[in-house]
């Protein structure tokens, strides 16, 4: 699924990429480390590079809260991690969720990209 994504975004394959899944306790901690905000949450992202054609970065995935939005939103556990997988990758290739407009622009992108993909999953 990520080089169906990568390929999707017109991104080369060099670089390293790590995917970590946590759990609500990492996730806070991370979450009020380096973003500043007490609580967990669903992914975070941290890009190391401003090049064009990698990716270098790390995803930290909170699998609790993934479980939670599963039941929440009524998709398939592993939906929701596609979903937040997908959402990281598109936060280290520069889209940006905070304000309304670029939120916009994201949420449309992860919608194709989840709903494109997903069936990679299945």
């Amino acid at each position: 699924m990520v080089k169906a994504v990568l390929d999707a975004e017109a991104r080369g394959e060099t670089g390293i990429l790590g995917l970590v899944f946590v759990d609500h306790v990492t996730s806070r901690r991370i979450n009020r480390e380096f973003m500043a905000h007490d609580e967990p949450t669903d992914v975070i992202a941290f890009r190391y590079d401003d090049g064009e054609d990698e990716t270098w970065g790390e995803i930290y995935v909170n699998v609790e809260r993934a479980r939670e939005q599963s039941l929440e939103y009524g998709v398939s556990y592993e939906n929701e991690l596609a979903r937040l997988i997908i959402h990281g990758l598109l936060h280290l290739f520069g889209y940006d969720d905070r304000d309304a407009g670029s939120r916009s622009v994201m949420r449309e992108r992860e919608d194709g990209l989840v709903e494109r993909f997903y069936a990679v999953l299945e």
